[in-house]
C-alpha cells in the first residue's frame, strides 16, 4: 500500500450540516458526480430509512475518499445526544477530525460535549463555521463563541464576509502577521522569535503549526455554506495540511479495535481498525473464552462500494465477518498505547411491549440484534412474565428505536415512560449459605464500600477444600446475579467475598453450584439490606450576565448547589453537580429564561446515595433468586437439595 492513511471523523451538534459537509467532501475528491441533500433523502452516509425521512444521521457511516497522497476513510457521525454511543466508539479510531459549527446557531450544548471529547483524546481538529449563507449568520460572534465556550487556542485561517444585500459570500485569507500573532499566544518558541524581531519563514512556522495541531494544542477556523458550495476547498486544504495520517506499522502483531458492529440478513459485520501490524482473510484467533474462530471475509471501501481483500495494513478499516467480537472489544494483540474513550451512560430505562403476545420472542430476538449493534441498550427479557427492557440516552432514541423496529423487523411497539437508572449498595455487612447434597457449599459476606469504590469479589477459600474450576466459575455467577440486587437494580459499591464453600471430587458437579451461589448470595444481600443510589451529573450553565439571578432563583429552589462562579467574555460560567432527578428540566428552563442565549451541558459524575429514600424498583430479568420457591422451580431443581446436613463428622 502506498497511500497513506487517514481516519476522519466529523462531528457536530443536530442538524449543524456535517452530512452536507460529508457529500461535499465526497463530491470534490470525484468519489461522486453529484452532491446529494439531506431534505432531499439522498446523501450517501444516512443508509436507513428513517435517517433520510428524518434528516438525521442515526448510525455511524464509514466512506472513503482520495485526498492527494492519502486515502481519507471518512466518519460521519450522530449529531444528537440521544446517540452519543456512536460518537464515542468513532472517536476512539480517530487520527484527525472536523467540527462543524452552525453560523445561525453557534456553538450547542452536544457541541460543547463532543469538543471535550476530542480534546480529552488530543484529536487534532478543524472547526467549520457552516450556513453562512442563511440568515441571522454571523462569523465573527461564532468565532468570538468558539473561543469563549471551547477554547482559547482556536484561530480564524479566513475571514468571511456576508453581503446583506446579496447574500453573497467573500473571503479574506488571514495575513501571515496575523497568524504568527496568534500562534505566539500559545507557543514559546514563536514567541521567542517574534520578541527577538528574528524574521520568521513559512516554512518553519508551517512545521511549529504540524506540530500543534498534531497534538491537539492548535484549531483553525474555516468559514462557509457546505449547502451551496461554498468555502469547501479551503476546508479541504486544511484537511490535507493540518491534520495527521495513521502512525507506521510498530510490529508484525496483529492488533484491531471493534468500533461497530452491523447485522443484515442474518449476516454480522464488525468494522475494524488496525491498530498494528496486518489482520490476514482466513486468519484464526482465539477468543476470550478460549475458542479458535477463522475470519471467513475481509473487505473495504472505496467511497461508498466494497471492495474484497486479503489484508488490512496498520491504519485500515476494514469489515470482517466470521468472528464474535463485541463493539468495543480489541482483537488480537493488545496495544497498550491505545486508549478508548468512554463517556456514555445510559440515564433511563424503559419497557418495550408489543400488542401481540405471540410475538414477544420475536420483539426479544429484533431487539437483541439492536443490542448487538448497540451493546449500551443492555437488552433483558423474562421469559417468565414475558417482559422486555433496554436502558437509553434519551426519548428521542426510543422514538428511533421503534422505527427501526418497524422497518427493519415489522414490529410495532410502544414503549413506557422511562425511569431513571439507579443501582444499590449494602447498608451493613450481610451473610448468606447454601449447601448443595452436602457435598457442595458456598457462603458469601457482602459488605458496603465507599461511594466510587465498584464492585469488588474475593476468595478466601483455598483451592484443597473448593476446586479451581468451581471457584472459577463461582466468580463467573457473581458478577452475573450482581448485575441485579435486591430490588433490581445492579450492585455497586460493594465487596463480596467467598469465605466459606467445599467441593467433592466424586460427587460435585458444576450444577450444584449454578444453584447455590445465586441464592446464597441473595440470602446475603437480604442480609445486609441494601439503599439505592441515584446517578449524579456534572454540569456547566453559560448564561449572559443579565439572566444570573433568573437562573439563580429559578433553579435554587431545586436543591442545586453552586460551586465556583466564573466570568468568560460577557457570559457567566456556572459549573456544579447535582442528581439528575433535580436537574431533568434544566436544558429547557435555561433555554426559556434566557431567550436562547443560555445554554447547560451536563455529563454523568457517578452515583450517590437516593436522598428521599423512596424505592423504585425494576423488575427481575430471568430466575429470581429472591423467591427461592420460584428460582428452583425456573431452573428444574428442588428444594430438596439445598441446605441438608452433612452427615460426614
Amino acid at each position: 500500500m502506498n497511500s497513506k492513511i487517514m481516519t476522519l471523523g466529523v462531528f457536530a451538534h443536530a442538524n449543524a450540516g456535517k452530512t452536507t459537509i460529508t457529500e461535499q467532501l465526497l463530491y470534490h475528491t470525484n468519489v461522486k458526480k453529484s452532491i446529494g441533500r439531506v431534505d432531499h433523502g439522498d446523501t450517501t452516509t444516512d443508509n436507513l430509512t428513517i435517517e433520510r425521512e428524518r434528516g438525521i444521521s442515526v448510525r455511524a457511516s464509514l466512506v472513503t475518499l482520495p485526498l492527494k497522497d492519502r486515502i481519507v476513510q471518512l466518519i460521519d457521525t450522530p449529531g444528537h445526544v440521544d446517540f452519543s454511543a456512536e460518537v464515542e466508539r468513532a472517536i476512539s479510531v480517530l487520527d484527525g477530525a472536523v467540527l462543524v459549527v452552525s453560523g445561525v446557531e453557534g456553538v450547542e450544548p452536544q457541541t460543547q460535549v463532543i469538543w471535550k471529547i476530542l480534546q480529552e483524546r488530543h484529536v487534532p481538529t478543524l472547526i467549520f463555521i457552516n450556513k453562512m449563507d442563511r440568515m441571522g449568520a454571523d462569523y465573527e460572534r461564532t468565532l468570538k463563541e468558539l473561543r469563549s465556550k471551547l477554547s482559547d487556542d482556536i484561530f480564524p485561517m479566513v475571514n468571511v464576509k456576508k453581503d446583506l444585500k446579496t447574500n453573497q459570500l467573500s473571503y479574506e485569507d488571514i495575513k501571515f502577521e496575523h497568524v504568527i500573532e496568534n500562534i505566539a499566544n500559545i507557543d514559546d518558541h514563536v514567541l521567542e522569535k517574534y520578541l527577538s524581531e528574528e524574521k520568521i519563514s513559512r516554512e518553519w512556522l508551517e512545521n511549529q503549526i504540524h506540530t500543534l495541531t498534531n497534538l491537539g494544542s492548535l484549531h483553525f477556523v474555516y468559514g462557509g455554506s457546505a449547502l451551496n458550495d461554498d468555502g469547501i476547498l479551503r476546508l479541504i486544504e486544511g484537511i490535507e495540511k493540518y491534520l495527521p495520517c495513521s502512525g507506521p506499522k510498530k510490529s508484525d502483531d496483529f492488533s484491531g479495535y471493534v468500533y461497530t458492529v452491523k447485522r443484515d440478513n442474518a449476516v454480522r459485520e464488525l468494522y475494524v481498525k488496525v491498530l498494528d501490524g496486518e489482520l490476514h482473510n482466513r486468519q484464526e484467533f482465539v477468543d476470550k473464552y478460549g475458542n479458535k474462530q477463522k475470519i471467513r471475509t475481509v473487505t473495504k471501501l472505496q467511497g461508498s462500494s466494497r471492495k474484497k481483500t486479503d489484508v488490512l495494513e496498520t491504519g485500515e478499516i476494514g469489515i470482517i465477518t466470521g468472528l464474535s467480537a463485541q463493539c468495543g472489544e480489541i482483537i488480537g494483540k493488545n496495544d497498550e498505547g491505545f486508549k478508548t474513550v468512554t463517556f456514555v451512560n445510559p440515564l433511563f430505562h424503559t419497557t418495550v411491549s408489543i400488542e401481540d403476545n405471540s410475538k414477544v420472542s420475536e420483539l426479544a430476538n429484533a431487539l437483541e440484534i439492536l443490542n448487538d449493534e448497540d451493546p449500551d441498550l443492555h437488552l433483558r427479557y423474562n421469559k417468565a412474565t414475558n417482559q422486555v427492557s433496554i436502558d437509553l440516552m434519551g426519548p428521542l432514541q426510543a422514538e428511533i428505536i421503534g422505527n427501526m423496529l418497524q422497518e427493519r423487523f415489522s414490529l410495532n411497539v410502544n414503549f413506557s415512560t422511562p425511569i431513571i437508572i439507579h443501582k444499590e449498595t449494602p447498608i451493613s455487612t450481610g451473610y448468606g449459605k447454601t449447601s448443595f447434597d452436602r457435598v457442595s457449599s458456598v457462603e458469601f459476606k457482602i459488605e458496603p464500600l465507599p461511594l466510587g469504590s465498584g464492585l469488588q469479589y474475593e476468595s478466601k477459600v483455598s483451592t484443597d477444600y473448593l476446586f479451581a474450576k468451581y471457584q472459577k466459575q463461582i466468580e463467573r455467577l457473581i458478577k452475573m446475579y450482581s448485575k441485579q440486587g435486591l430490588y433490581g437494580w445492579e450492585i455497586t459499591d460493594a465487596k463480596i467475598t467467598l469465605i466459606d464453600g467445599k467441593s467433592d471430587s466424586v460427587c460435585s458437579d458444576p450444577s450444584h453450584y449454578n444453584v447455590a451461589v445465586p441464592i446464597a448470595l441473595m440470602r446475603s444481600i437480604k442480609d445486609a439490606c441494601m439503599q439505592l443510589l441515584e446517578p449524579v451529573m456534572k454540569y456547566e450553565i453559560s448564561i449572559p450576565k443579565e439572566d444570573l439571578e433568573k437562573i439563580i432563583s429559578a433553579t435554587g429552589s431545586m436543591g442545586v448547589e453552586y460551586e465556583n462562579i466564573s466570568e468568560r467574555d460577557g457570559n457567566y460560567l456556572i459549573p456544579g453537580s447535582a442528581p439528575l432527578s433535580r436537574i431533568l428540566d434544566f436544558p429547557s428552563t435555561i433555554t426559556r429564561l434566557t431567550s436562547g442565549h443560555g445554554s447547560m451541558i451536563r455529563k454523568p459524575n457517578g452515583f450517590v446515595l437516593k436522598s428521599d429514600g423512596k424505592i423504585i424498583e425494576r423488575e427481575y430479568s430471568g430466575p429470581d433468586p429472591r423467591n427461592e420457591s420460584l428460582f428452583l422451580m425456573d431452573i428444574n431443581s428442588s428444594p430438596d437439595h439445598l441446605d441438608r446436613i452433612s452427615k460426614r463428622r
